[in-house]
């Protein structure tokens, strides 16, 4: 990563969110040429060309409040007819004297997920409102799969003889099938879990070659590298995701290689991408060659100036990286002036879709009309009203416009990484749905993982079921164990930091820390971080019983000062998952065993979580949950257990309490319809230490620091 270079210069106009980088390439010297093979420069491209970005929509069809720092006025922020007024601005503005347009549109990331309408529909809201935009290329989000392989490949391979319902042009370059081998895999990744080369067929094509103009564009897609963890794996059955390294190497060369000798012979290579920003610079600052830009989505971030990331070993090639934050609020344009196959100009704007922006009106007519059957009136219910997730089926039982309670706090999670109760840390919205799941799951404690959609709720305003179900529209029910013991907490709470700030992006779990009710403890987020070499934790099992290892020491400090309900949790306190001990039944079987010296036996924590019927194992996806009790909680408010040892039931899928009609009931019977100060405690961790420093070069604010924490993003404790 380089702030500057010989060959860059940085201008900045914050008041219009602008980077202009002026590279000194006027005579094409020696630098410039060994940028590309010397016989692809022979008629290389010149010109301009426009990018415009939207990236992670998140099935947000109409505008919605920002609560952060960054708002203006009190403006309501995206709207996809609002979003397409500015696109079209755009592309008016790329037209040259010829006619000529210059401008590409380009969507990235989540956007068929997010909605109570995206969720019924499994998107088709949103692909009949956003065919109308025009888009050359998308680059699939993981929640994009949420609706299993089928439903994916409907929506964006389609079949020989039918075309993809979304006709935004789907690529993926690190998407393959396991049940489709193939001998002669072009530009092939590797196996995560074994690596093994990938001789399968991929599920979208990798790339596809735009003209504009004299400039001929090569657009490389890459999604998601982990999937949908949350969910499990059933709506990803087949599917194998790399990490892109070995693909982004290859197809970039051969884009660049001239037609005459195989390749494509592009003067640019624009890669859009879903796999964590942090992801995509370390490839940029370490894979060779590199794409000239990264359209990312997924971290959420809007990345008003953009960062200039440069391979120590090849310093002449740059990569420029934007991010266009979420929910429509925001649109890039990046306009490259290109001169003989090399980028010689780079300018960037960020465009607020604010409501200074009127609404196109026959996109607004377009999603009124998609909207129509999800809100109360004589067309509510004509439309999609069940859906099945992971083996979950959840039923829209009421409009989405519905009225469900009123609150006199902000509900979101969002803040900046330097503010207040940051969103990679804690958010209201998460405290009040983890206060929910806890209550209506009659436990002590509960967790939701730390997703990075959402919506945000003014004080003052109602909460509707369309704000719910921003939160949590995904299908997931309510379960629960009563077996987590104090070590359980503490790994899982070491993992949940980890997984956030490892200084490897490789190593990040996907979204922030989880949010907690019930459950306290102090944050050093850059615990095992700031050596030279990260430091992980280590889960303590019923194999340090009666040993040397009984009490060793946590190998990391992250999460401290842990209670639950008040009262401090035992890091040594064990599960005892033996079935016998010396050929006899161990009576202490499923018994949380104490640090007490004594190992006393006692009975788990109760915590609830999400949990779906095709990983019916585990709560939260927790992988130490798997072999001990998971119970559901019931729409009549009966607890039956599902997985573990003894008798399991499997309850009819709508007989399970949706976690969205857990909050709809907690707000209106243990709240009596408003959430106040009082009876929504935030602040439920103290931020001792997070990685606030930004790196030179990222003029950016951040939520998720993208470098994670090292020593020189950590502050000194």
């Amino acid at each position: 990563m380089k702030n500057h270079n010989p060959r860059a210069g940085l201008t900045k106009q914050s008041s219009a969110h602008k980077m202009r980088i002026k590279q000194l390439c006027a005579v094409m010297g020696l630098a410039a040429a060994s940028m590309i093979p010397a016989t692809a420069l022979a008629g290389a491209g010149t010109g301009s060309v426009i990018l415009i970005q939207t990236g992670d929509i998140h099935g947000h069809l109409v505008p919605r409040p920002n609560l952060r720092s960054d708002a203006i006025g009190h403006s309501m922020e995206g709207g996809v007819a609002r979003m397409y007024t500015k696109i079209q601005e755009i592309r008016a503005g790329a037209i040259d004297e010829n006619g000529v347009d210059h401008s590409l549109l380009l969507n990235t990331g989540d956007t068929v997920q997010g909605s109570g309408e995206a969720m019924f529909s499994q998107g088709r809201v949103m692909f009949e409102v956003l065919n109308n935009f025009g888009f050359v290329a998308h680059a699939p989000g993981n929640w994009d799969f949420l609706y299993g392989p089928a439903r994916f490949e409907e929506t964006f391979k389609g079949t020989a003889t039918t075309p993809p319902l979304a006709n935004w042009g789907a690529l993926a370059a690190n998407l393959y099938n396991t049940s489709q081998p193939d001998a002669n895999p072009v530009c092939p990744g590797k196996n995560p879990t074994t690596g093994a080369v990938m001789n399968f067929k991929r599920v979208l094509s990798p790339y596809t070659v735009k003209q504009v103009g004299a400039v001929k564009v090569g657009i490389l897609s890459m999604t998601t590298a982990r999937a949908i963890a949350a969910v499990g794996t059933s709506v990803t059955q087949n599917y194998v995701f790399t990490d892109a390294k070995d693909e982004v190497s290859c197809f970039v060369q051969k884009l660049r290689k001239p037609v005459a000798q195989g390749g494509e012979g592009v003067d640019v290579v624009v890669m859009i991408s879903e796999l964590e920003m942090a992801r995509d610079v370390q490839i940029a600052e370490t894979v060779s060659p590199a794409p000239d830009v990264i359209l990312n989505s997924d971290m959420h971030e809007r990345t008003s100036a953009p960062i200039d990331a440069v391979n120590p070993a090849v310093p002449d090639h740059h990569t420029y990286i934007v991010e266009e934050g979420q929910d429509g609020t925001v649109i890039g344009q990046l306009k490259l002036m290109v001169k003989k196959g090399v980028i010689t100009d780079v300018n960037f704007k960020q465009h607020i879709i604010t409501d200074s922006i009127a609404e196109d009106p026959v996109i607004a007519a377009k999603v009124a009309e998609v909207r129509a059957p999800f809100l109360a009136g004589p067309d509510f219910g004509t439309r999609e009203t069940t859906v099945t997730v992971g083996g979950n089926t959840t039923k829209l039982w009421r409009p989405v416009d519905e009225v469900v309670a009123f609150t006199e706090v902000g509900l979101h999670r969002s803040n900046f990484v330097d503010e207040d109760m940051p969103g990679v840390v804690e958010g209201t919205s998460h405290d009040l749905i983890a206060d929910a799941m806890a209550a209506i799951g009659q436990a002590q404690s509960s967790s939701i993982r730390g997703f990075r959609y959402g919506t945000h709720v003014p004080a003052g305003w109602p909460i509707t079921m369309e704000d719910i179900y921003h939160y949590i529209p995904i299908a997931a029910k309510l379960g629960r164990t009563d077996k987590a013991c104090g070590a359980d907490l503490k790994f899982a709470i070491e993992n949940s930091i980890g997984a956030t700030f490892h200084s490897d992006p490789v190593q990040w779990g996907g979204g922030w820390m989880f949010g907690y009710s019930g459950l306290n403890y102090d944050v050093d987020a850059c615990s095992g971080f700031t050596g030279a070499t990260p430091v992980n934790p280590t889960q303590l099992t019923a194999a340090v019983l009666g040993t040397a290892n009984r009490f060793r020491p946590w190998t990391t400090a992250r999460g401290t000062n842990i209670k639950v309900t008040g009262n401090p949790v035992d890091d040594f306190d064990v599960y005892d998952s033996r079935t016998t001990v010396g050929g006899v039944a161990n009576p202490n079987f499923q018994s949380c065993r104490a640090g007490d010296g004594a190992d006393t036996p006692h009975g788990g924590y109760t915590v609830a979580g999400y949990w779906y019927a095709d990983d019916k194992t585990t709560i939260n996806n927790c992988a130490p949950c798997r072999g001990r009790t998971i119970q559901v909680v019931k729409t009549d408010g009966s607890i039956v257990q599902v997985a573990g040892p003894g008798t399991n039931v499997t309850p009819n899928s709508l007989d399970v309490m949706d976690i969205s009609e857990a909050v709809v009931k907690y707000l209106r019977e243990n709240l009596g319809g408003t959430v106040t100060a009082a009876n929504l405690p935030i602040h439920r961790l103290t931020v001792k230490r997070l990685p606030t420093i930004n790196p030179p070069g990222y003029d950016f604010r951040m939520i998720q620091p993208v470098k994670g924490a090292t020593a020189a993003t950590c502050p000194t404790l």
